[in-house]
């Protein structure tokens, strides 16, 4: 089915986080074929427009970037990123779909690794959607943008060209024997 099965692979296997970026555009063409990777994933509910609730605000606007690192050290990288993707929930287009947040995660996953496939770095950030102790990091970040009730902040994706002088420790996994069953899970 796969002419370059083993470039997807690859492209899954090898993608890592990327916090440092070539100042550098991302033409609007490659923002949009991104995005649209994105609304291709997979969602719950009926295969019908009114039932798509995840949705996106693109960031450029240097300001807005800086606002969004909510002071964090280990957020500053996000203000020097070309691009943040919003990545949201219209709770209103399915109000009785509850997943909205697993809907907008396969979007993400689908967004890092057609990114990667244009040699494009990225990284997700949470929006706190379930930490107590940063409710107004939540409540900030949804100012920011903007956002009403219905719409949830469920993470930001930051996009760039990568810089290559980023110093990536390497991915370590557990052994797949080790997180793996056949037919019940065995203790």
């Amino acid at each position: 089915m796969f002419e370059n099965k083993i470039d997807v692979i690859n492209t899954i296997i090898n993608r890592r986080s990327h916090r440092k970026y070539l100042i550098k555009d991302i033409p609007e063409e490659i923002i949009k074929d991104i995005i649209d990777c994105g609304r291709n994933a997979p969602f719950g509910g009926k295969p019908d427009p009114k039932c798509q609730v995840t949705e996106y605000i693109v960031i450029k606007d240097k300001e807005i970037k800086e606002k969004l690192a909510l002071n964090y050290e280990d957020r500053k990288f996000i203000s020097d990123a070309p691009v943040i993707i919003a990545v949201l929930a219209n709770k209103n287009n399915d109000p009785k779909y509850k997943e909205y947040v697993l809907s907008s995660a396969l979007s993400i996953q689908n967004m890092i690794i057609s990114a990667e496939s244009f040699g494009i770095g990225s990284c997700i950030l949470s929006c706190f959607m379930n930490h107590e102790k940063h409710i107004e990091d939540k409540k900030e970040s949804r100012e920011i943008l903007s956002l009403p009730d219905n719409i949830e902040l469920v993470a930001l994706l930051t996009l760039g060209y990568k810089d290559n002088s980023e110093e990536i420790p390497e991915k370590k996994l557990r052994n797949y024997e080790d997180v793996v069953y056949k037919n019940k899970y065995n203790i």
